[in-house]
């Protein structure tokens, strides 16, 4: 991508791309057993688990996140102004957590009536413990990324998604019973030795002990510190809840009207349709860095360049994925999950579309966060996510099982489109511009292998 080296590019992404793909691949091997060793009701509380839980995950990402990697390209050559940055994050993520259990033991009755998963009464509280470890954990990861450090976000993220996959594992190949409980605890173990993997490349990058000092000697700009991050991530925080509600209402609207039986089988369709959103997040984590230095030194223009470019990039990797899922919806159900999931591949063959809208999307809000506007980014979201509610209830309760993918795929289009006119008006962005990159990405990939077969370098340092 121009003005940038490739190096910083590949790197970065494909350690970026690897840790979202093998966090795809221990829970697509995670559903293979699971679905095969639990009844569907078990299954289907435990896809409820890790729906509700992944809701604090990425509200804790939207929380602090951008606002962390924004606050600290402004405090770049300022130590004692990145120290203060890097403390009020730690902070206000311990204090996220603290809240989010809070909420999430107050709901965990009523979920677990309306979803008729009384499982969900066992292992929701066992998450308050995780919920904390991940305090540290994603401290380390979001400091990494804000400077542009993948290798040790790569680690942890391999520790904690990777400890579920092996246990049960375990399981298949000593042929132990699945038990929830045990899934849940050994989560705790992935995060603890995730947290310890992240903090040993994160040391560099983090303040030296002295948060306790610059408490009692500067509270007001910590308070200060800590206001700003509120301000600018409250708006990331309700984009991404949106961003997860406009994603799973088609689920949570099966589970609560056809019940876990409907839920599980959707489930599996949509944990596949995963794999082939996984690049838009891989990149986006990639670009947010440079997009927040990019918009300081070019404007609009290099805005412009950094989207279609990305969003092509993006296209490039989904477009050969979204063939195969089309081609083979009932291998792959078959291979993922056996013949009592059957009727996923039919739900496969319209929920794997939604992976063209989510680059467009996805980079639509990495560029809004980092030119300073998550409040309009929060805005399209939420309208989403009420489209997609109501479409939703709709189409679920007239038309069953498909209308869940009927309803998002309508809801992904309608948004698309006002997206696109605001981007087109603020940046002259032309989102079929985005399909023009996507040859230029496979001769990118295409020369450096070759590079790599004849050993000469095809691009200057």
């Amino acid at each position: 991508m121009a003005n940038f080296p490739h190096s910083y590019w590949l790197r970065s992404g494909v350690l970026s791309l690897l840790e979202k793909a093998t966090g795809l691949v221990f829970a697509l091997g995670t559903v293979m057993i699971s679905s095969r060793g639990l009844s569907k009701a078990d299954f289907a509380a435990w896809g409820l688990f890790i729906l509700f839980t992944y809701f604090v995950e990425m509200g804790r990402s939207g929380l602090l996140q951008n606002g962390l990697m924004r606050f600290l390209a402004a405090a770049k050559g300022q130590d004692m102004a990145a120290e203060k940055v890097i403390t009020a994050a730690l902070w206000l993520n311990f204090a996220f957590s603290f809240v989010s259990n809070v909420v999430l033991i107050s709901l965990v009755g009523w979920l677990s009536n309306v979803y008729q998963a009384p499982q969900l009464l066992e292992i929701i509280p066992v998450y308050v413990l995780i919920n904390f470890i991940l305090v540290w954990l994603s401290h380390c990861q979001f400091v990494q990324q804000a400077n542009f450090e993948f290798r040790g976000v790569f680690l942890g993220a391999f520790c904690f998604r990777g400890a579920l996959f092996f246990w049960v594992l375990a399981c298949f190949i000593f042929h132990w019973p699945l038990v929830l409980n045990q899934m849940v605890w050994a989560q705790v173990l992935g995060a603890g030795v995730g947290a310890f993997a992240c903090w040993h490349f994160a040391r560099p990058f983090l303040p030296r002990f002295q948060i306790m000092k610059q408490l009692t000697s500067s509270r007001s700009d910590m308070r200060f510190q800590i206001t700003q991050f509120f301000r600018f991530g409250k708006y990331v925080l309700g984009t991404n809840l949106s961003a997860m509600f406009y994603k799973n209402i088609d689920k949570l609207a099966l589970g609560s009207l056809l019940g876990p039986g409907a839920f599980a089988i959707y489930d599996v369709a949509s944990k596949i349709t995963q794999m082939v959103e996984a690049p838009s997040f891989s990149i986006a984590a990639v670009v947010f860095p440079q997009s927040a230095q990019r918009v300081l030194t070019e404007g609009p223009a290099g805005i412009k360049r950094l989207y279609e470019r990305s969003v092509g990039a993006i296209l490039a990797i989904i477009l050969p994925f979204l063939l195969l899922a089309l081609v083979f919806a009932g291998p792959i159900v078959q291979l993922l999950a056996g013949s009592q999931y059957a009727e996923s591949a039919n739900v496969l063959r319209l929920t794997a579309f939604f992976g063209l809208f989510m680059p467009f999307a996805v980079q639509f809000g990495t560029i809004l966060d980092s030119t300073g506007r998550p409040e309009v980014n929060f805005k399209y979201t939420l309208m989403t996510a009420v489209i997609n509610l109501v479409l939703s209830y709709f189409f679920v309760k007239y038309y069953g099982l498909f209308g869940a993918a009927y309803a998002t795929l309508m809801g992904y289009t309608i948004s698309f489109v006002f997206m696109q006119r605001l981007l087109k008006r603020d940046f002259g962005i032309a989102w079929w511009c985005a399909f023009m990159f996507v040859p230029e990405f496979y001769r990118m990939i295409w020369k450096l292998f070759w590079e790599k077969v004849t050993k000469k370098p095809t691009f200057a340092p």
